[in-house]
C-alpha cells in the first residue's frame, strides 16, 4: 500500500514529517511512503536514516503555507507538495494523503481533485475524541460553518460507518446541543433531532458540552462552527490545566517532591488529550482518503496520522460509505 505524505506541510516540516514516515515504515511492512516536496530538502533529511527503502520522493516546486488562502492554494499552487500528493490519490498512485499543512487548502484541494461521494454535498472533518475507555468521534470538526438539515443526517451516517469500522462494533449517535430536551436549541437543531431519531435507531438524543468527553455516545454530530469551537476549548483547557499544575508543582520544595511522585501518572492522564495519540482527522465525504494532521504535529503524530490513512484503506471504508449512501432509505431523505 502506497501512501502520499506532504513532506513540506506543518510547523515542523520536513524534519518531523520525514522522521514520522520512517518510524511508520518500521511498524508496517506493507506500506510504502511517497514524500512530496522539494527533492533536495527531502533527500537531505532521508540521508540521516541511510536512505530507507520503501520511501520515495515526488519532487514539487511549490509549498502551500499556513497563510495561503485556500482559493490561492487551489488555483495558483498546482505544483505544490500538497496538491501533488492529492493528485497521486486521484490517479490511484497512492491509497491516501496525509498532511499537517494548511487545513483549508487541504479541504479545498481534496474536494476539487477527488470530488464528493454520491449523496454528499459538503465533506466534514471527523475528529477523534479521547474517552477514558475508548475513542469517540466529533463530526464536523470545522469544515462547514453553515450546515443544512440534510448535512446533519449525512454527517451522522459518515461518522457511524467510519467509527464502526475502526472500533469493530456498533456505535451510538448524539447531537451536540445546549440541553437534553428535543425542543432545545435553534429550530434547525430541533428538526435535526427529529430527523436523526427517525433515521437512526442508534440515536440517543442531545449531548451537552459538559458531556462531550463522558462517553454518553460514540459519535457526536455538530455543525462545523460549533464543533471547532468545542475542540479548541477542549485543547486550550487541557493545556491551561497542565500549565497551572506545572506552576503549582514548582512553587515549593514540598510541591516539587509531590510533582515528581505524580509525574508518570499525570503524563499518562494528559496523553489522553494529546492530539499526537490519534494522529490525524479524516476528511469524510470526499471520494478518497485525505487525512488532516495538526499543524503542530511532530514525528509521533505524523506516524499515527499515516496509520489512520492505512486503516481506512485496509478496512475499505470509502466503499462502505458508497454502499450506505446509495441505500434507498437514505436516498429518500434527499429532499429534507
Amino acid at each position: 500500500m502506497k501512501i502520499a505524505v506532504d513532506g513540506m506541510g506543518g510547523d515542523y516540516a520536513p524534519l518531523e514529517v520525514v522522521k514520522g514516515a520512517v518510524e511508520l515504515l518500521q511498524e508496517l511492512n506493507e506500506v510504502e511512503i511517497i514524500l512530496t516536496g522539494d527533492k533536495q530538502t527531502l533527500e537531505d533529511e532521508l540521508r540521516q536514516y541511510d536512505n530507507p527503502s520503501r520511501i520515495s520522493v515526488f519532487p514539487t516546486e511549490q509549498v502551500v503555507t499556513m497563510h495561503d488562502h485556500p482559493k490561492d492554494a487551489l488555483l495558483k499552487k498546482k505544483n505544490s507538495s500538497l496538491y501533488k500528493a492529492v493528485e497521486l490519490v486521484k490517479k490511484n498512485e497512492a491509497a491516501g494523503i496525509v498532511s499537517a499543512g494548511n487545513t483549508g487548502a487541504q479541504m479545498a484541494i481534496s474536494l476539487f481533485v477527488l470530488g464528493r461521494l454520491p449523496g454528499v454535498l459538503r465533506p466534514a472533518i471527523g475528529v477523534p475524541l479521547p474517552y477514558k475507555d475508548s475513542m469517540g468521534l466529533l463530526i464536523d470538526g470545522g469544515a462547514n460553518v453553515d450546515v443544512t438539515l440534510r448535512e446533519y443526517l449525512v454527517f451522522a451516517l459518515l461518522g457511524k460507518v467510519y467509527l464502526e469500522s475502526i472500533l469493530e462494533r456498533k456505535v451510538t449517535i448524539g447531537l451536540l446541543n445546549i440541553g437534553e430536551e428535543p425542543e432545545k436549541g435553534p429550530q434547525i437543531l430541533q428538526d435535526a433531532y427529529k430527523m436523526l431519531k427517525e433515521h437512526f435507531k442508534e440515536f440517543k438524543g442531545n449531548v451537552e458540552g459538559n458531556e462531550v468527553l463522558s462517553h454518553k455516545v460514540d459519535v457526536i454530530v455538530a455543525g462545523g462552527f460549533t464543533g471547532n469551537m468545542l475542540l479548541k476549548a477542549i485543547e486550550g483547557t487541557a493545556e491551561t490545566v497542565l500549565g497551572v499544575f506545572k506552576e503549582a508543582a514548582n512553587s515549593s520544595l514540598k510541591t516539587k517532591i509531590g510533582g515528581l511522585l505524580l509525574k508518570d501518572s499525570l503524563k499518562r492522564a494528559m496523553k489522553t488529550f494529546d492530539f499526537e495519540t490519534f494522529g490525524g482527522s479524516p476528511l469524510l465525504g470526499v471520494n478518497g482518503i485525505s487525512i488532516i494532521a495538526h499543524g503542530r504535529s511532530k514525528h509521533a503524530a505524523i506516524k499515527n496520522a499515516i496509520k489512520v490513512c492505512y486503516n481506512i484503506e485496509k478496512d475499505k471504508i470509502i466503499d462502505k460509505f458508497k454502499e450506505q449512501l446509495s441505500d434507498e432509505s437514505f436516498r429518500d431523505s434527499e429532499n429534507c
